[in-house]
C-alpha cells in the first residue's frame, strides 16, 4: 500500500474493522495509540479462546492475529471472535461455537 497526498478523511465509528489482506498489521497509528501487545512476528498478541488483547475491550482475529494466512481462518476466527465479544459485552453469548 502507498499514502496519497491528500486523500485523508475522518468518520465517526463506533466499531471500526480492518481487513488488510496479506499485510503485516501497520503498528502506527491505531495499534501504537491502542498499546495492545505484539507477537514476536509483529502480530497482535490475544489468545484463540477469546481474541481478547492485552487491552480491555479490544479483540483480534485473523489476519491481526495469526499472521498472513488463507482467508477460511479468517472466517472462522472472525465467527469465534464475534461470539467472545458478544460474550464480554452481553455476559452470555447463544452464538455458535
Amino acid at each position: 500500500m502507498t499514502e496519497v497526498e491528500g486523500s485523508e478523511f475522518s468518520l465517526r465509528a463506533d466499531l471500526v474493522l480492518i481487513a488488510a489482506g496479506f499485510l503485516h498489521p501497520m503498528h502506527q497509528g491505531l495499534l501504537e495509540k491502542l498499546g495492545v501487545d505484539r507477537d514476536a512476528r509483529g502480530n497482535v498478541a490475544a489468545n484463540t479462546d477469546d481474541y481478547a488483547t492485552s487491552v480491555p475491550g479490544v479483540f483480534a482475529a485473523g489476519d491481526m492475529r495469526r499472521g498472513q494466512s488463507l482467508v477460511v481462518w479468517a472466517i472462522r476466527e472472525g465467527r469465534q471472535a464475534a461470539r467472545a465479544v458478544d460474550e464480554y459485552l452481553m455476559g452470555a453469548t447463544h452464538l455458535p461455537t
